[in-house]
């Protein structure tokens, strides 16, 4: 029995002397380990001994850091910004925004579970007041963050992932993507085209609704064209229409956001955000303008 309670005090002197000495390691040493895939990937493009930032912001007094940069491939570049957010028992919880716009990844990370430190349902208590009647293989939205420089109060916004991206999920919005082409990504191309050159507006809804004999001479032409055999057009009238219905779903799932921002407060006791302001969205784009506006999806290098 002693030797049981001798190993017990051996383990619990060895566990604190552990964690002593991670308090002890400097607040922007842990900082710069967050952001060591972007890091390890900048060069010295001048040869002047030291990496090429982009930008770098390193302000560990405030536990924040942000560092961007390029390499040479493609002129590629990442970004990755990172928070520290205090804990009651003086640790701390790193939150991580990271951009790497080659491979179409914007991705939030952190210390701990995102949905420990995020225990909110950004659908029916977030963004849309309900939750969505739309039942989906693929996320339509994104959750977008921006870290404080000063303070625990985060801003987050909801954002639509580029088109022609399949980002696979049951849920809705999801806190990041990364490159999952669709399977027509480049008939998107077609669909753009249509939005940017038709000289009235509802031609789409024509096309929609099957009335094809209301559209005009010039609007036909327009539609025929991205009608054929090359990869990227449509191989019939119906599969473009069919394309055209799935972007107005998603369209109608956009026009149902209620708040366009939501401003988080940090709790330190239990280490977690919970939502603290709300701030409405007072407009909704067309459905055309969110087809001229939206990003689309196209490979890089």
């Amino acid at each position: 029995m002693k030797m049981i309670k001798l190993i017990q005090s051996i383990i619990i002197i060895f566990t604190l002397q552990l964690a002593n000495s991670q308090n002890k390691t400097p607040l922007s040493e842990k900082l710069w380990s967050q952001v060591q895939d972007c890091h390890v990937m900048l060069e010295d493009l001048d040869e002047d001994g030291g990496i090429d930032f982009d930008e770098i912001i390193d302000d560990s007094n405030n536990g924040y850091l942000k560092i961007s940069g390029s390499w040479p491939t493609c002129g590629c570049n990442c970004e990755s910004i990172v928070g520290a957010y205090r804990t009651s028992s003086n640790n701390y919880v790193f939150i991580k925004k990271s951009t790497w716009p080659c491979s179409w990844q914007t991705q939030m990370s952190a210390s701990d579970s995102l949905h420990k430190i995020f225990p909110i349902n950004f659908e029916a208590e977030g963004f849309f007041q309900n939750k969505i009647e739309y039942n989906s293989p693929s996320a339509s939205f994104y959750l977008d963050i921006e870290i404080p420089r000063k303070g625990t109060d985060t801003k987050v916004t909801i954002k639509t992932i580029p088109l022609g991206l399949n980002i696979k999920s049951e849920k809705n919005i999801e806190f990041g993507y990364t490159e999952q082409r669709s399977a027509n990504w480049q008939q998107l191309y077609q669909i753009r085209k249509i939005a940017n050159k038709i000289n009235n507006n509802l031609t789409i809804k024509y096309l929609l609704d099957g009335s094809l004999d209301k559209i005009s001479s010039a609007d036909k032409d327009l539609i025929y064209s991205t009608i054929g055999n090359d990869d990227d057009k449509f191989k019939s009238i119906e599969t473009l229409v069919q394309t055209f219905q799935e972007l107005k779903q998603k369209h109608k799932l956009y026009t149902q956001i209620k708040y366009k921002m939501i401003i988080l407060g940090w709790n330190r006791e239990k280490g977690s955000f919970y939502i603290k302001e709300k701030i409405e969205q007072t407009n909704h784009e067309s459905f055309i303008a969110f087809l001229k506006n939206k990003q689309y999806y196209s490979p890089i290098c």
